[in-house]
């Protein structure tokens, strides 16, 4: 499914003039909750009846009727639905093989999709909490050039990897950016994946991470562990 995705380009909005209790919608009926979708201009909002509708991020357009979630293969029917599977992604059902898009492995274990961009100080950060779980997962951290000074760093990295993982582990861990410069057009492919792929997930910076279980997560996670490995729901312990 992924595949077929590439020739798209989807981004985020933010809603600069519609918040909940401000949008009146008739015979007293009012947006109770919102969230934004993974998709650029619409967001999913409920009703101060219960009701799930779609909006505009301008409040011009208010949008009825049945909503497909196509990546979770759903139809959305509640706002907690529609709010859930918006924070999640579904790995096997887009088919992602993040091999393709240059992931340079650290450790072993459950997969964690991590988008870096060398130049982001919070990737830098975060680089510093894997060594402690790296016995329980396997990091896929995969070079990202949204600034322009990591441009031709991730064609480096991305060429790297073809031949010499772990040289392109240790430099990209290390943060080295004097790296040999690519002769042809190594690297350039990947690199474009990888670009097109941000589009499609709506990666706006990084690092963006993707948990084993499909939820994503924007930023550094105050607790990383904690967040890779949350609380089972009460009860579930039992079953």
């Amino acid at each position: 499914m992924l595949a077929a995705l590439l020739s798209q380009s989807v981004a985020v909005s933010a809603a600069p003039g519609v918040t909940p209790g401000a949008a009146p919608l008739g015979d007293g009926v009012a947006i109770k909750h919102m969230t934004r979708l993974p998709v650029a201009g619409i967001q999913a909002v409920e009703t101060t009846d219960g009701r799930l509708l779609f909006i505009t991020d301008n409040g011009r357009y208010l949008i009825r009727g049945t909503v497909m979630d196509l990546w979770h293969g759903a139809e959305l029917t509640s706002y907690q639905q529609a709010e859930t599977l918006a924070g999640r992604i579904d790995l096997q059902r887009l088919k992602l093989d993040v091999a393709d898009l240059g992931a340079i492995n650290d450790g072993a274990g459950r997969d964690v999709i991590v988008f870096v961009d060398p130049q982001c100080e919070h990737c830098r950060a975060l680089y510093q909490d894997l060594p402690a779980l790296t016995d329980r997962f396997r990091f896929r951290l995969i070079p990202l050039p949204l600034s322009a000074p990591s441009q031709p760093v991730v064609l480096a990295l991305h060429c790297l990897a073809a031949t010499d993982p772990a040289a392109a582990l240790k430099a990209l861990l290390a943060h080295d950016d004097q790296l040999p410069t690519p002769t042809g057009a190594c690297g350039q492919q990947t690199a474009q994946r990888t670009l097109v792929t941000a589009q499609i997930l709506g990666i706006q910076g990084t690092p963006f991470l993707i948990a084993p279980d499909g939820r994503i997560h924007q930023g550094q996670p105050d607790d990383l562990a904690a967040w890779l490995e949350p609380p089972k729901p009460i009860g579930e312990d039992r079953q």
